[in-house]
């Protein structure tokens, strides 16, 4: 059980590495990422943003694109509708992630920052313009001898990897105005 609970915050730590990185170790999307849209306020996006957003990027490179967000951008989002009335959030039981925005998959992760001022709440685009490197492979191993005069057992972890956007543009941001209008 412990095994598993340390895998799955490795999982979550790589993944916001992977999206935000750690300044002069993994670079991640939002360093790396130079298409941007910026919001016209801090507390809100529109659809003409997401449109925007979506825009930035290439015709050849949209067909793998993918949208991230977090939980609470992605309400926000499915409360927004087109000039017809129609949501611009789809449900989608074909494809793995459950919902379409604007004819592409929505990802959500609990790592992505929510609407606010100076924020960075969406990527689009094709992920494959991300490159990782695992140096080393992940490994876990439960440590029994070093804490058994406490009768206690141990589990470390460790791993090496680095990530960059390699393909600029491939992948575009949508960033938040600062301050609040």
């Amino acid at each position: 059980e412990v095994i598993n609970i340390m895998a799955e915050s490795i999982a979550i730590f790589v993944e916001r590495e992977l999206l935000f990185g750690t300044e002069g170790k993994v670079e991640g999307l939002k360093a790396g990422v130079k298409l941007e849209v910026k919001s016209a306020k801090g507390t809100e996006i529109t659809a003409d943003e997401l449109i925007k957003t979506k825009r930035k990027i290439k015709q050849r490179y949209q067909k793998s694109a993918i949208w991230i967000m977090s939980p609470e951008t992605l309400t926000a989002i499915s409360l927004l509708k087109d000039s017809n009335g129609r949501y611009l959030l789809q449900d989608d039981i074909t494809n793995d992630f459950g919902y379409t925005l604007l004819g592409k998959p929505v990802y959500e992760s609990d790592n992505m920052e929510e609407i606010g001022a100076g924020n960075t709440p969406i990527f689009y685009g094709d992920m494959s313009g991300l490159a990782t490197k695992f140096v080393e492979e992940l490994e876990i191993e439960v440590l029994r001898e070093k804490y058994a005069d406490q009768h206690a057992v141990g589990v470390v972890a460790w791993m090496e990897f680095d990530a960059k956007v390699e393909d600029a543009q491939k992948i575009s941001k949508l960033v938040c105005k600062t301050g609040t209008n």
